[in-house]
């Protein structure tokens, strides 16, 4: 009977290295998944594993060039980030907390949650958001590269990813069409 309590905890232990063994392999053999999301006429795609999401408009580059810093303002996106050779505009990277406008965060993003809600509407969250226009036959490819990071408020901790709900980016889209119409 003097042994049970360590043979117990022997086994114990044997089988949680087991389980956490098992799925180490699997993760890093996942690839991303490409999603494409509809705006009117319009078609986005989204690439969450990286990478700029992609989307063809009908118009000039200089045209959509010219409207981009109107839609930015309408989805309340500050632009510090302004370079009209490569046509490129955007936030290279500002901090918010709960709302972007009148649209709380978690719309946007998703950075977990926790008992009380969700933790992009209570952390500091820092995004980046930027817009290249470019040439693509007699039309626009638009590049969107949309990264959000958030932390606690009340903890010494660093930021974590957080992952889009792609709404920012087709309401970013949204903007470009009205402006374009």
């Amino acid at each position: 009977m003097r042994f049970a309590p360590t043979l117990t905890l022997l086994v114990t232990t044997a089988g949680m290295a087991a389980c956490a063994s098992g799925g180490a392999g699997t993760a890093a053999a996942r690839t991303p998944i490409t999603q494409s999301v509809g705006v009117g006429s319009d078609r986005l795609t989204i690439s969450p594993g990286g990478g700029p999401n992609i989307n063809t408009l009908d118009f000039s580059p200089d045209k959509v060039w010219r409207i981009l810093p109107a839609a930015f303002d309408s989805i309340s996106v500050p632009v510090n980030h302004v370079d009209p050779a490569s046509k490129s505009i955007g936030n290279s990277g500002f901090k918010i907390r709960q709302r972007l406008g009148k649209t709380p965060l978690s719309r946007f993003i998703d950075c977990g949650q926790t008992q009380i809600g969700q933790n992009a509407d209570g952390y500091d969250v820092y995004i980046v958001l930027m817009v290249q226009a470019v040439a693509e036959g007699t039309g626009t490819r638009l590049l969107t590269t949309f990264e959000a990071s958030a932390r606690p408020l009340t903890f010494s901790q660093s930021y974590s990813r957080c992952s889009s709900k792609a709404s920012l980016e087709a309401r970013l889209l949204a903007a470009i069409r009205a402006q374009l119409q």
